[in-house]
Formats: structure tokens, C-alpha cells, sequence
């Protein structure tokens, strides 16, 4: 079949379905989406490229291109712009410098305590002083008891202080990243590029091979004698004169006795070489041709039973 010259490439065809394929590219949103719509993109460019490509061997180079861009599509670059969310309490921060209630607490006593165990100590210093002292003198130890009980409280008010009184609640992040349908579109084309070039190293090689071809008759040379066969036979028929034609048809039977192959015609010891037909008389419709005794083609003839 004649080479067709005219067969578009792949980027072409890509070119001409380009905003159809940003469309959908743009309402996928998601990477995974993105993927499937260059697989259907990639079915319906082989599909367009296979209707308007005749030679069978560029179809299936192109097949086998097209799915090793489908294995790699899942790593094309489609990243755009990201997007980060954080949920949380807006004022987790302040929580941290709120003080547990019972710091206060602890603190009261301590001072009351402190106050109650310094209070025998003082009272001289008032006027009711002597009675006060004679009241706390049951047991010298008691306002002791009061100032170390006064201290301890103040130790544990001060721990209770380092810690924070709230726990700050946990914050989380969402990352969404969108897809760039132009940054997508790009990476895409550039590899049906490259699946142009290898189609176009086949086209020369297919043109170089018909070049090479040209002038033969299965692959091999045209003889000067088989043209001039050729030639004698056009001319016979072109010539409307039956002598001229049997002629030529002479020519041609010597021409095949000289390649050692006889030109044979029906008879009773020749059956075997013929496949017969009935018809109104008998006699060879096709002649054998037979090499040496071996049947290079059967012939025709009619047995004259009809």
C-alpha cells in the first residue's frame, strides 16, 4: 500500500483538542482524577492517529509508546498551589497563663498559717500582749506547727503556679494541593513529543524501504526480458489484432522454455496436471506450467461432459 505522506502527529492532534482537554483537566481538582482523564486522552489520540495511518508497523510502534506513557501519567508534575487549614481553639495561647485555682488557695494558707505561728512571737508588742502569750503557751510547739504547715502550703501554692492551669488543646493542619492544569498540559505534550520523533525515524525508514523497492516484482529486479514480455503483451492488447496477440503469446512460451519451465496442455497422460470443468467439448482451458517433471501450477481443462 502507497506510504501516506500526510499523516498528522501526535502533538497536532493534542493541539487541536487542547482547551477541551484543560476543561477537564481543571474540574478534576485532584491528581488521581487528572491521571484518568490523559488515560481517555491517550485512547482518543491513537484512535484519530490509527484512522489516518495506513502502515501497520508505525500502528504498532505508536500502540506500544502510547502505553508506556500511560504507565508513567501517575508521575507526571501536577502539583500547583498548596493550601494549608489549621483547626484549633484562637485562644489556646492565653491558656497557657491562666493560674490552677488552687494556687490562691494554698497561698491563703500559708499566710494564715504563718500569721497564726509569728502571732505568739508579736504579741508582746501589744498591750494585751502578756494574756495573749499565756493562751498560746499550752504548747510551744503548736505555733511551730503553724509555721512550717504556713511554708509548706507556700511551696506547694508555688508548684501548682509553674504548671499551667489549662491544657492547650491540640491544633491540626489540612495541605490540599491543587493541580496545575497548564503545568499538566505541558509535561503531557512534551511526551507525545518524543513519540513523534521515534514515529518519524520510522516514516524514513518506510520511505527509504519504498524507494528501495521501487522497480521490483517480489523483492527482486526486473529482468530487461520480463519487461519486454510485459511490454510485447500491453502492446497486444492495445492492438485489437488477434495474430499479433498469439504471437506475442509464443514469445512468451519460449521466453519460460528458456527458464526450464514447460507450458503444458491437457491430454489423457496429462490429466493429472489439470483440474477439470465440464464444458461442451474437450480441451485445456489454462495450460500447466511443470519444471522437470515437478508442477510449478495446475492447469484448467474441460472433460466435454456438459
Amino acid at each position: 500500500m502507497p506510504y501516506n505522506y500526510n499523516v498528522m502527529k501526535f502533538v497536532e492532534l493534542l493541539e487541536r483538542d487542547k482547551q477541551n482537554l484543560l476543561t477537564e483537566l481543571a474540574a478534576s481538582k485532584a491528581a488521581e482524577k487528572a491521571v484518568r482523564v490523559l488515560e481517555n486522552e491517550l485512547d482518543k489520540l491513537l484512535l484519530m492517529y490509527n484512522e489516518q495511518c495506513s502502515n501497520e508497523r508505525e500502528r504498532d510502534a505508536a500502540a506500544y509508546m502510547t502505553q508506556a506513557i500511560r504507565f508513567s501519567l501517575p508521575l507526571i508534575d501536577s502539583a500547583g498551589e498548596t493550601k494549608v487549614w489549621e483547626a484549633g481553639s484562637a485562644d489556646s495561647a492565653k491558656s497557657k497563663s491562666r493560674l490552677n485555682p488552687l494556687v490562691f488557695l494554698f497561698i491563703i494558707g500559708a499566710l494564715v498559717l504563718c500569721g497564726l505561728g509569728l502571732f505568739p512571737f508579736i504579741a508582746p508588742f501589744f498591750s494585751d500582749g502578756i494574756d495573749s502569750i499565756k493562751n498560746f503557751d499550752v504548747a510551744l510547739l503548736r505555733p511551730i506547727g503553724f509555721i512550717v504547715g504556713g511554708v509548706a502550703s507556700a511551696v506547694v501554692g508555688g508548684v501548682l503556679a509553674r504548671r499551667p492551669g489549662q491544657k492547650q488543646p491540640k491544633r491540626t493542619q489540612h495541605v490540599e494541593i491543587q493541580i496545575d492544569s497548564a503545568k499538566i498540559y505541558r509535561s503531557f505534550r512534551n511526551s507525545l513529543l518524543s513519540v513523534d520523533q521515534s514515529l518519524e525515524e520510522i516514516q524514513s525508514m518506510e520511505r527509504w524501504a519504498e524507494r528501495e523497492t521501487a522497480g521490483t516484482i517480489d523483492g527482486h529486479e526486473v529482468s530487461d526480458s520480463e519487461l519486454d514480455i510485459f511490454s510485447d503483451l500491453l502492446a497486444a492488447s492495445y492492438s485489437n489484432d488477434p495474430d499479433y496477440a498469439m504471437e506475442k503469446i509464443e514469445a512468451i512460451k519460449y521466453y519460460l522454455h528458456r527458464q526450464q519451465i514447460e507450458v503444458v496442455d491437457y491430454s489423457p497422460e496429462t490429466a493429472n496436471f489439470f483440474d477439470m470443468m465440464p464444458g461442451q467439448r474437450a480441451g485445456t482451458i489454462r495450460p500447466a506450467m511443470v519444471a522437470n517433471g515437478n508442477l510449478l501450477r495446475k492447469g484448467v481443462a474441460s472433460s466435454g461432459s456438459r
